[in-house]
């Protein structure tokens, strides 16, 4: 910087400083901002993990409380926790469960009443036709006894079925008593061939397509056959036709018959509907189950 007097400059003023010194200070002011920096992500970070374990806590609580009613657990309720969405939602949980809970004590009540109510008149019926039978000596009664008798005790067998079927735990575990596929038509066709051949009517199983080996539940399958022959002899007409089906994976049993369809198609399967002169439905089961 100049230094004037009277007009005239009379020396120069000169001020420096090392560049180290100046290196120094910004090196300490960028120390510093990163140090802020780096602090404040610190406090970000912390706070982010403590919000996300608030959030994620009751979830997975939650999330536990679904594993172990899967599991057949519904006495199990989730916790309340401190955020209104998700205590909405495990309310909802909760009621869900009660409302099941409570369906699954009426059909227990129901299935015992039931398993009581049944039970009870069949093994009276039996013990009658049993008794009939012993006692009666006329040649032409005795037959329709023993037929009666013998359906009498499917009737029985096919209640003992269903009502083990409609409880929860054993209609949960894997099915028992396989049989083979070929054994099953050959006892469906002889209990069912008497009945078509006395309405004029064949009846044909075949199991052509069906692995050699292929095994499945006797007592279901038996029964779903059962109900699908039965519905071809009320309802349907002409020769009944028993065939099964290879899908790799699973097998299907498909009993048709020559009838017509009188009404909608689309509602052939409907539980009750009237007027289906032909019955055709396949039952998918795979033959490891």
């Amino acid at each position: 910087m100049p230094v004037s007097h009277a007009e005239k400059v009379i020396g120069v003023v000169r001020a420096s400083s090392p560049a180290a010194s100046v290196r120094g200070r910004v090196l300490a002011a960028w120390t510093v901002l990163l140090g802020v920096a780096a602090l404040a992500l610190a406090v970000a970070v912390v706070v982010a993990r403590r919000q996300a374990r608030a959030l994620a806590a009751p979830l997975e609580n939650l999330s536990r409380h679904c594993r172990a009613v899967t599991e057949g657990d519904l006495n199990a309720r989730a916790a309340p926790s401190s955020i209104a969405e998700i205590d909405q939602v495990a309310r909802t949980h909760n009621e869900m469960l009660h409302s099941l809970s409570e369906l699954l004590r009426h059909e227990r009540d129901f299935t015992a009443n039931a398993s009581h109510q049944l039970r009870t008149p069949l093994t009276g019926l039996q013990l009658a036709l049993e008794a009939g039978l012993a006692q009666d000596d006329d040649a032409r009664l005795r037959p329709v006894l023993a037929e009666a008798l013998a359906t009498t005790h499917r009737l029985h067998h096919t209640v003992e079925e269903v009502l083990r079927l409609s409880r929860v735990r054993e209609a949960s575990r894997p099915a028992t008593g396989k049989v083979a596929v070929r054994q099953l038509l050959g006892d469906a066709e002889e209990r069912w061939h008497g009945l078509f051949a006395r309405d004029g009517r064949r009846l044909e199983c075949a199991a052509r397509d069906a692995p050699a080996g292929a095994l499945v539940p006797g007592a279901p399958v038996s029964e779903v056959l059962g109900i699908l022959l039965d519905n071809a002899r009320v309802h349907g007409s002409g020769t009944v036709r028993v065939a099964v089906r290879d899908l790799d994976d699973a097998l299907a049993f498909d009993v048709s018959d020559e009838g017509a369809v009188a009404g909608e198609p689309a509602r052939l399967f409907d539980r009750g509907t009237p007027g289906a002169d032909r019955e055709r439905a396949s039952a998918w089961l795979s033959p490891g189950t």
